[in-house]
């Protein structure tokens, strides 16, 4: 062999008892208390005992090495490989780089698939505004009789919000983000769940719309509707866009088996999914607070179009750190 196992252990024990120290500080500070010099350290005294110890089975064939010792460095290699290959801990700075970074790539990667949900809304929209116009008996199917009659009495059903804003702000909050994930969850069924569900909503939307419409409502339906509506729509597209990548994955899985297709489309669905919730609930706090206040049509419609422009500045952005898969 060239080198007798007592001289190969004296040799290298230092070594060992070097990243043990190190794996030690790891597993009690969570990597947070580490130098970069050292953190480096660990990897390169890590891959020298994964190298120890394939050398101390060479010798164990000769029966040589205190079978205590290689116990020892075996469970020293595989403490390392936890720390070094970790998750990263959960917490603010990785929300951070969540919300600034990981979701606006996801949504930028996936685009087209939120554009075919918004497509899909926009189809159940155009029907629902025209059936409106030209059906009477159409509405009845669509819209509970309750909205009918006060749209008839030229009023509007959503005057009534203020004065419940902080409990009307938390039920809506839950009604979308129950709806958002619905829509994502729905591409599980080969992604018709979704087409359904975008394609209803468009059509209910489009109703009242006309509905409105028809009764002189134009302005007092669309300044409620936009200022969240440009947030709270958005975040329902993205949703609908990872339910159809679900679906898609579910379809035409390419070149790899369906499972996997499903797990590499699924981890983007969910980012997309997950990206959605701040989303929401910012739609949620303006649609309890702003959207049905006494305030003029002009600024409720600047104010919409700026919530639209920021939001997409944010969806737009160059992330600074590629998302892990």
């Amino acid at each position: 062999m060239g080198v007798s196992i007592e001289n190969f252990i004296k040799s290298r024990r230092p070594r060992w008892q070097r990243l043990e120290a190190l794996v030690e500080a790891l597993e009690q500070e969570k990597g947070g208390r580490l130098a970069g010099r050292q953190l480096l350290e660990v990897g390169r005294l890590y891959r020298e005992a994964t190298s120890d110890l394939a050398r101390l089975q060479t010798f164990r064939k000769e029966g040589m090495p205190p079978e205590d010792l290689e116990v020892y460095l075996n469970h020293l290699v595989a403490r390392a490989y936890g720390q070094i290959y970790r998750s990263p801990p959960a917490g603010f700075g990785s929300l951070r780089i969540f919300l600034g970074s990981t979701f606006p790539k996801t949504f930028q990667d996936t685009a087209p698939w939120t554009l075919l949900a918004m497509g899909i809304f926009l189809a159940g929209f155009i029907y629902g505004f025209a059936a409106t116009l030209t059906d009477d008996s159409f509405i009845p199917l669509i819209v509970p009789s309750r909205l009918i009659q006060q749209v008839e009495e030229g009023k509007v059903w959503f005057d009534s919000i203020l004065a419940v804003s902080p409990l009307a702000s938390s039920m809506i909050m839950t009604n979308n983000i129950s709806v958002t994930f619905l829509a994502f969850a729905s591409g599980m069924t080969f992604g018709l769940g979704t087409i359904y569900m975008m394609a209803f909503n468009g059509l209910l939307v489009g109703t009242l719309a006309g509905l409105c419409h028809t009764h002189g409502l134009d302005g007092a339906f669309w300044s409620f509707v936009l200022p969240h509506g440009v947030i709270e729509l958005t975040a329902i597209f993205i949703g609908g866009g990872g339910g159809l990548l679900l679906g898609s994955a579910l379809l035409s899985p390419g070149d790899l088996p369906r499972k996997e297709a499903l797990i590499v489309k699924g981890r983007k669905a969910v980012r997309l999914v997950l990206g959605c919730i701040p989303l929401l609930v910012t739609a949620g706090i303006v649609e309890g607070f702003f959207s049905p206040a006494p305030l003029p049509a002009w600024l409720k419609f600047s104010v919409a179009a700026l919530l639209l422009a920021l939001l997409f500045r944010y969806l737009l952005s160059r992330p600074t750190k590629a998302p892990s898969s």
